[in-house]
């Protein structure tokens, strides 16, 4: 498994390096992806309990319900990403200790 992982994260390097330097900025790139989740919860979750039934935007339309499964979907991805990104960094000190 390792030498397969290995192979793929030189091959995007490779066709991608600019990839390597985004990593320098993840900060920003996950608060950013926050505040952007943060407005998106706004628009599909808080919003819509203040709209009239039979507008496209009240909670019960498949519109909606759709929209909150894909912001539900996105939000595990966003916190599996922060998992992945930090606990792997607090995994690799602690081994080095």
């Amino acid at each position: 498994m390792t030498l397969g992982l290995g192979s793929v994260i030189a091959s995007v390097v490779e066709i991608a390096p600019w990839f390597i330097a985004i990593g320098r900025y993840k900060v920003l790139l996950f608060a950013g992806s926050g505040a952007v989740l943060a407005l998106n919860y706004w628009l599909v979750v808080a919003r819509p309990k203040r709209c009239e039934p039979g507008q496209l935007c009240h909670m019960d339309t498949p519109f909606m319900r759709f929209n909150r499964r894909l912001y539900w979907a996105s939000v595990a991805i966003y916190v599996i990403a922060i998992v992945v990104t930090y606990g792997g960094l607090m995994v690799v000190k602690w081994l080095e200790m």
